[in-house]
C-alpha cells in the first residue's frame, strides 16, 4: 500500500531532520548567537506550540481526521524548517522552532493512528517497525550530519524542508479511499477527550511516559554537547556519536519484535529498557574518554530506544476504547516533559556541569521506572 510505505519514507526524513538540530547544534548557536543555556530554554518554551496542539487535537480529530491532521503536519514542517535553515538570530530561530514543535505534535499523533488503520491486524509489528525505520534513518543521519559539519549547516534545514514539501503533496495525491471511512472520535465536550486522565493506573503510566520521553528528548542532545565541549570532539566524533546512539537505539526496537510477537510482558520489558537506561546515563556521567563515552551511548541508546514502542503496544492493548485520545495524552506527555526537564537542565548547567546533567537524568528515570511498578498492568 502507497500511504504505508509513505509512512516509513516519512519516519526517515523526520529522523534526518531531528538530528539537525543536535548535531549542528554548535553551528546554530554561533550563527544565531544562542548560547548553552539558552538552548535549554528555546527547547522548552517551544513546545507551547505542542500545548496549543494537544489542546485543539480533539476538536480537530472530530473535524478533519488523522490522514489529513498527517498531512498538515508534515506541510507545517517544511515551512518551519525552511524558517530555521534561513534564521541567523535567536527571535527567528526560535519562533519557527517553536513552529516546528506545533506541527511536529500534529504528525506525530496522527502517523501511528495512519498506520493502525490502514492495517489495524499487525499494529504489535508495524508498531515497532515503525520506530525502528526511524532508528536507522537516524543511524544514516549522523552521515548527513558530519558532511554538514564541512558545508553549511543551514543546507540540512533547506533540503530538508523541500523533502518534506514534497512527502505532504505525494500523500495527499496517494490518500487511500478508506480514509473518508475512517471513524473520527465523537467527544460530547472538551472534558470527554481527556476523560482516561480519571484512570488511576492510567495516571501512574502517564508519569512514566512523561518523565521516559523527557529523558530521551535531552539524551539526544545533551551527550553531543558533552562530546564537543568537554570531550573536544571535532565533525568526525559527532558523526560517529550519531551512528553509534541511532544505531543501538535500531538494535534495541529489532529486538523487541520477536519478543512482543511471542508474548512477552511489555511492562516487563519497560522495567528492563529503564534500568538498561539509567546505567547508561549514569556511566556517561562519570566518562573521561571519547571511548567511554561512546560506548556509554551505545548502552543509553539500547535502554531508551524501545521504550516508545513498547509503551505504544501495552497502551492500545489496555486502553483500546479509544486510541485518538491515547495518541493526543501520549503526545501531551512528551510535551510536558519537554516543555519542563529542559529548563531544570539548563539551571543545573549554570548551577553545575554537564557530568551533573546525566546523574539528574538517571534518577528521573529511576523515578519513573518505580511508579510503572505501582501499576497493576
Amino acid at each position: 500500500m502507497v500511504s504505508r510505505n509513505l509512512l516509513y519514507v516519512q519516519v526517515i526524513a523526520l529522523a534526518f531532520s531531528t538530528s539537525l538540530f543536535g548535531g549542528l547544534g554548535e553551528e546554530i548557536r554561533i550563527a544565531c548567537s544562542i548560547n548553552l543555556e539558552q538552548m535549554s530554554l528555546l527547547m522548552g518554551f517551544s513546545q507551547i506550540g505542542s500545548l496549543v496542539s494537544f489542546l485543539s487535537l480533539p476538536f480537530l480529530s472530530k473535524r478533519i481526521g488523522s490522514y489529513s491532521l498527517l498531512i498538515t503536519g508534515i506541510f507545517v514542517s517544511s515551512l518551519s524548517l525552511l524558517g530555521m535553515g534561513l534564521s541567523r538570530s535567536l527571535i527567528f530561530f526560535g519562533a519557527f522552532f517553536l513552529l516546528s514543535t506545533l506541527a511536529g505534535y500534529l504528525y506525530g499523533t496522527s502517523n501511528v493512528m495512519v498506520l493502525i488503520n490502514l492495517d489495524p491486524q499487525r499494529s504489535k509489528t508495524n508498531i515497532p517497525l515503525m520506530h525502528l525505520t526511524y532508528s536507522i534513518g537516524g543511524m544514516f543521519s549522523g552521515l548527513y550530519i558530519a558532511y554538514l559539519k564541512r558545508s553549511q549547516w543551514y543546507y540540512g534545514y533547506v533540503q530538508m524542508a523541500v523533502l518534506y514539501a514534497l512527502l505532504a503533496i505525494l500523500f495527499l495525491v496517494f490518500r487511500p479511499q478508506q480514509a473518508r471511512t475512517w471513524a473520527k472520535p465523537k467527544y460530547q465536550s472538551l472534558g470527554s477527550g481527556f476523560s482516561l486522565l480519571k484512570d488511576a493506573q492510567f495516571a501512574r503510566f502517564l508519569f512514566f511516559l512523561i518523565t521516559a520521553n523527557a529523558v530521551e528528548f535531552c539524551a539526544i542532545i545533551y551527550p553531543l554537547a558533552y562530546i564537543t565541549e568537554v570531550l573536544g570532539g571535532k565533525a568526525s566524533a559527532i558523526g560517529s556519536a550519531i551512528v553509534i546512539l541511532h544505531g543501538s537505539i535500531a538494535c534495541s526496537r529489532l529486538m523487541v519484535i520477536p519478543l512482543l510477537k511471542q508474548g512477552f510482558a511489555p511492562k516487563r520489558l519497560l522495567l528492563i529498557l529503564s534500568l538498561v537506561c539509567a546505567t547508561g546515563l549514569l556511566l556517561l556521567a562519570f566518562s573521561s574518554s571519547l571511548g567511554v563515552a561512546l560506548l556509554c551511548l551505545s548502552l543509553l541508546g539500547l535502554g531508551i530506544g524501545a521504550v516508545n514502542p513498547v509503551s505504544q503496544v501495552l497502551e492500545i492493548t489496555q486502553w483500546p476504547q479509544d486510541l485518538m485520545q491515547l495518541a493526543n495524552l501520549r503526545s501531551m506527555g512528551s510535551t510536558a516533559g519537554r516543555m519542563f526537564m529542559p529548563l531544570l537542565v539548563g539551571l543545573i548547567l549554570t548551577t553545575f556541569s554537564l557530568s551533573s546533567v546525566f546523574l539528574f537524568l538517571a534518577c528521573c528515570m529511576v523515578l519513573s521506572l518505580l511508579v510503572l511498578l505501582r501499576s497493576r498492568m
